[in-house]
């Protein structure tokens, strides 16, 4: 199976109008709306999303929101996918895949200090999200640290995700450099990028590309 790869922080036009010259199309972007350096308002999300490739699918980043919360940004524009980052429950990600008609992908964030079994609330998740997402917790930030996690942590949570049909992707401190050896040795479906497609900030079009063609590359070295 093909690596999905997620394009996350997106903030501007012209990055979007940098890719679309470079004809690079990842799975999904993603734009976030909660907290952050990469925070972007509805009026904003409105404008980029006349920029998206047919082909691309969106991705809104929230920590804890109320429904109210989403209602504003998808009256500004839909999304395709409703990325939870904080502590919704179960009950709350079945109600956003209800009301507004999208995927869900749930973030469990991972501690360093943890050991390598799956959290216990895990299976409550069942049939109630459509992605994993795990990235890296660093004090009281649940993700965009631009650090990695122990990767050894993924093979409990991919073996539950496979069981239950949910793909799952992994942030946290990826880039050209190490994406390879995380698809060869972890195996899992998909990665979400941001620091590691970025140079002082902003998004480096230059490293998406190279992101790009180390995916295509390990993709053909395991159909060879």
């Amino acid at each position: 199976m093909t690596p999905m790869l997620k394009i996350c922080g997106i903030t501007d036009t012209e990055t979007l109008v940098g890719m679309a010259a470079a004809a690079l199309s990842p799975d999904q972007l993603g734009f976030v709306f909660a907290e952050s350096r990469r925070r972007i308002e509805p009026v904003q999300w409105e404008r980029l999303s006349r920029l998206i490739p047919g082909t691309t699918k969106t991705a809104g980043v929230f920590v804890n929101p109320s429904i109210a919360d989403i209602t504003t940004v998808f009256k500004a524009a839909s999304l395709d996918i409703v990325q939870l980052h904080g502590e919704e429950s179960p009950a709350f990600c079945r109600e956003v895949r209800e009301r507004f008609g999208c995927v869900v992908t749930k973030t469990f964030s991972i501690q360093t200090q943890e050991g390598h079994s799956i959290r216990p609330e895990l299976a409550a998740y069942s049939g109630n999200i459509d992605y994993i997402l795990l990235d890296t917790a660093s004090g009281k930030q649940r993700g965009g640290t631009g650090k990695t996690f122990d990767w050894g942590r993924i093979a409990s949570y991919l073996a539950w995700s496979r069981a239950q049909g949910i793909p799952l992707l992994v942030a946290g401190g990826i880039n050209a450099d190490n994406v390879s050896d995380l698809l060869m040795h972890y195996n899992p479906d998909g990665v979400d990028i941001s620091s590691g497609a970025e140079t002082n900030g902003k998004k480096d079009i230059a490293k998406m590309r190279k992101i790009i063609e180390r995916m295509k590359m390990y993709e053909q070295s395991t159909v060879e």
